[in-house]
């Protein structure tokens, strides 16, 4: 997909604005394919919660099947794993703003 996108762009021109040209639309591609292969989070995250608060509710008034054990521990699992990705991804927003602003912040 990527060699697609860099491939569909034609600039003529300074080799300079060539590249900055491509990188934007690589960098839009990327966009692109991030949505697509992880979603929005936050969103993800909101509906393992729902879910798992359903289950949850089920339980209490009900009782669960191994089945829905089974389904309950698995959303908990997906949980934990999204919540570890939020929080590596608010790290790595975080460490490159100290490098954009020259600060190793090891003082």
């Amino acid at each position: 997909m990527v060699a697609k996108v860099w491939e569909d762009q034609s600039f003529s021109g300074w080799m300079g604005f060539v590249l900055k040209e491509r990188l934007k639309g690589l960098k839009a591609a990327i966009k692109g394919w991030n949505l697509e292969v992880f979603g929005k989070p936050e969103e993800k995250k909101r509906e393992l919660v729902a879910e798992i608060l359903a289950l949850d509710h089920k339980s209490e008034t009900v009782g669960l099947s191994q089945g829905e054990v089974d389904t309950r521990k698995a959303k908990f699992d997906d949980l934990w794993r999204l919540l570890k990705s939020i929080d590596a991804s608010i790290f790595q927003r975080s460490r490159s703003k100290w490098l954009k602003a020259g600060d190793a912040n090891s003082s």
